[in-house]
Order: C-alpha cells, then sequence, then structure tokens
C-alpha cells in the first residue's frame, strides 16, 4: 500500500505586503497555487491509496472564505476520485478552547475524507492497515493518555501534530506549539507520519515529518520541501520535489570599508534579473557604514528587486555596534550634549554663531532636568 505523505499547508498564510493586480496578497496566492498543484499531481500522476496530511491546512483557526473554498475544491477532487485521505488539526487551524468550532467542522460527511480535529484520538482503517491519528491536544499531557488509547494489529501508521523533543531546538515558538514524546516513536508502528517541523526528515527507522510544501520565512531558506510517497509494505520513502526553489537567503557579505559606489556594484551584481525573478530573496550585509549605504538612492534599491517576489535587503552598521559599546552616565550629559555640539559644528552642521547659545541653553536645561529627577520630584509641570 503507497500513501502520500503530507503537511503544513498553512492555507492563507500572507506575508510582505506585495500584492497582484487584483490586490491579492501574492505570498497567499501562491501558497494557493501550489496546494492545487500537489492535489493535481496527486491524482494525475503519484495515484496513491491513500493521503495523509499531518496538520496546519489552514494558518487561521478562523480562515477566511478563499481560504476554505480552495480547500472545498481540493478535497472534494480528492473524494471524487475515491481518494482515502486522512486530516489532522494542527497547533494553527485547531480552536484552543472547547466552546470554539473548527473549521473543519464544514467538512465533515464526505466519503473518502476522514477528517479527525475533535482533540482526541480516532482510528480509522484504510485497507490492511489502521491509521491511529492524535489531532492537535488542548492540553500537552493530553497526548499521553490517547496514545494509550492505541491497540496495535500489526499493519500500524501513527499520525501526530508536534515537535518530537529530540528536536527541540528547532522550535517554531507558534502559539499551542506542543512537544511531543521520543517515546511516542515505537517500532510497531509501519510508518509515523508526522507534522509541524517544516522541513523534511527522518528523525526514526520509521518516522519522518514530510515538511511543508511552501517557505514561510527566511530561516526555511535550506529546507528540504515537497511531499513524500511511503510504500507500507516496503517501507520504502521517496522525497518528492513539487516546484523549483524560491527562496534565497545570501550568506553575509563583509563591507568593511565599502563606498557608496561599492556598496551599489555588490548589491547589483546580487540581483540579476533572471536569478531573482519570482523569487523571495534577502541580502544581509555586515559592517556598513551607514552613511555610505543610506547615499544609495532608494530608486535605485527598488529598482533592483523589481522581478523578485520579495526582496529585503538586511543592513547591519558598524555606527551602531560602536554607539552600543558606549556607556554614558546621565550625570554627565550636558557634558556629552556639548561635545556632540562642538563636532556638529566642525562638521558645518551646526552654524557657528547660533552654537555656543544653544549649548549654554541645552547644558542649563539637562542640568535641571537630572537634579530634578535625582531629588524624586520630576513632574510634567516641571
Amino acid at each position: 500500500m503507497k500513501i502520500v505523505h503530507m503537511s503544513d499547508s498553512h492555507l492563507g498564510f500572507s506575508a510582505y505586503n506585495k500584492v497582484d493586480q487584483y490586490g491579492r496578497n501574492i505570498i497567499e496566492e501562491k501558497i494557493y497555487q501550489g496546494f492545487e498543484h500537489a492535489i493535481d499531481k496527486i491524482i494525475k500522476d503519484i495515484k496513491p491509496d491513500a493521503i495523509v496530511h499531518a496538520g496546519d491546512v489552514f494558518h487561521h483557526v478562523r480562515p477566511r472564505i478563499r481560504t476554505l473554498y480552495v480547500f472545498k475544491s481540493a478535497i472534494e477532487k480528492l473524494d471524487k476520485k475515491k481518494i482515502p485521505t486522512i486530516i489532522i488539526s494542527g497547533n494553527h487551524d485547531a480552536p484552543k478552547s472547547s466552546s470554539t468550532t473548527s473549521p473543519f467542522s464544514l467538512f465533515e460527511g464526505l466519503e473518502h475524507i476522514h477528517v479527525v480535529h475533535r482533540n482526541e484520538y480516532e482510528s480509522i482503517p484504510i485497507r490492511d492497515y489502521v491509521f491511529h491519528c492524535i489531532p492537535f491536544c488542548l492540553d500537552n499531557r493530553a497526548y499521553l493518555d490517547e496514545f494509550s488509547k492505541i491497540k496495535p494489529t500489526g499493519s500500524d501508521v501513527l499520525v501526530m501534530h508536534g515537535l518530537i523533543e529530540s528536536l527541540k531546538d528547532k522550535r517554531l515558538r507558534t502559539v499551542g506549539e506542543h512537544e511531543l514524546s521520543d517515546s511516542f516513536l515505537k517500532s510497531y508502528f509501519s510508518y509515523i507520519a508526522l507534522g509541524h517541523y517544516h522541513n523534511q526528515a527522518q528523525i526514526a527507522e520509521n518516522a519522518w515529518y514530510s515538511g511543508s510544501i511552501e517557505y514561510f520565512n527566511f530561516g526555511e531558506s535550506s529546507d528540504k520541501k515537497g511531499i513524500l510517497l511511503v510504500d507500507l509494505d516496503t517501507n520504502n520513502v521517496e522525497q518528492i520535489d513539487l516546484r523549483p526553489k524560491y527562496m534565497i537567503d545570501h550568506p553575509a557579505i563583509d563591507c568593511t570599508g565599502f563606498s557608496t559606489a561599492d556598496l551599489a556594484e555588490e548589491l547589483l551584481d546580487l540581483c540579476n534579473e533572471e536569478d531573482i525573478k519570482d523569487k523571495i530573496v534577502r541580502i544581509n550585509l555586515k559592517n556598513v557604514s551607514r552613511a555610505a549605504f543610506k547615499s544609495i538612492d532608494p530608486s535605485y534599491r527598488t529598482r533592483l528587486g523589481s522581478s523578485a517576489l520579495f526582496l529585503k535587503i538586511r543592513v547591519e552598521y558598524y555606527d551602531d555596534e560602536e554607539n552600543d559599546n558606549i556607556q554614558l552616565d546621565s550625570t554627565q550629559l550636558d557634558e556629552a550634549f556639548s561635545r556632540f555640539l562642538e563636532e556638529e559644528s566642525q562638521k558645518n552642521k551646526v552654524s557657528s554663531e547660533i552654537s555656543k547659545d544653544v549649548t549654554t541653553y541645552g547644558r542649563d536645561v539637562m542640568k535641571r532636568a537630572i537634579s530634578i529627577h535625582n531629588l524624586g520630584r520630576l513632574h510634567a509641570s516641571e
């Protein structure tokens, strides 16, 4: 029996405030298109015996109408093709209280679609295997109780959503993120289908995270994306790519001593139109002169990323590090103010005619404020 293992579709996710000609967020649309493409490929090319989605179909517990429509259209295709499909809720799309209605309640009743979302264990037999499903639980301790309900048959598949404790350094720090005990990784399962971690990863001989199809932040730029085709009879797992890599996070470039022209040339080299076309790109610059970078024409920087889905230039100024190392005594603010004005005057940024008057007035105000503060009677009226 062959199954497709997929997870973390996060339908409804949007980012970067960039819209298409219809005013729709381009990242949100890309995720919808990726999900639809995945379902079409599964139906037309892969043709599995069953599909398992291990949580976080939706990015929000209250999906918008368009999000629900995209999901509805996809599962209706699967139902029409009579492909048994198991979907469990994850921390993003599960209500965090029993008083809130799950969005999955809308999709109950389809003959070949099995949605497990009521915060409790359910078993679903498909052909020769039993799929033991534990969806998102309201209390992290509840997973052990639900797991104890499993009665192995000899042909068993476990489906769960959460972060296995051996990967706790990979926490996403999202609402409702639960840590799952390594003790759940029992060898008697033919396969363990996990969701939540967005990188494809094998964490035990019989246990995998399928990862997500899409990229949701630059921390995922090096992740393996796609779906898994699992042969339950032979234990073979095949990683299937669904689309070319479209997120690039460049290694940090040391810009010590770079002039404005040097910075502009470096950015131009990294923003070749064909290389960044329809991609999400981040350029990381460190030890940058603030003055040199600010002197680059903003319209030039905008044009650089015109062919990209999104271009971010992250800059670390060496000036900031210098300022961070300055320890300023609050009782000497007046003296620091005098030195600052003197430096600015030498740069012709403050007229020498008014520099003396400003310095005298400013020092007097600061001394008075410090004196009042030290006496513990600083009031708005002062």
